[in-house]
């Protein structure tokens, strides 16, 4: 009974010390919401330009279509979104640690 015990203890600790050198867990979390930020209004702008560029090619009839712009701006922004935050957030990988010690039971 004791044994098992000890080895659960052991067990125990190399996890607590496995999770402990992965870092803050809300570091992730701050960096998307710092590149949400960012992006909102870089593909906000993104949508208008492109949007402006698609009406310019067929102005007669696109400045008719009423729903055209704002459809245009929040598909294509949504497009681009996802994008910039994936591209914005690769950089997320911290300095090597050692590793932890190994485990033994």
């Amino acid at each position: 009974m004791a044994a098992a015990m000890l080895k659960m203890a052991i067990v125990a600790a190399c996890i607590a010390l496995v999770l402990l050198s992965m870092g803050p867990p809300g570091a992730m979390a701050d960096i998307q919401d710092d590149c949400r930020a960012t992006c909102r209004g870089l593909c906000d702008g993104f949508g208008t330009n492109t949007c402006n560029s698609v009406i310019g090619i067929a102005p007669a009839v696109l400045n008719n279509v009423n729903f055209f712009f704002t459809t245009c701006k929040v598909r294509v922004s949504g497009l681009c979104t996802p994008l910039c935050v994936n591209t914005c957030s690769l950089n997320t990988v911290t300095p090597a640690s050692p590793p932890p010690p190994p485990c033994k039971p």
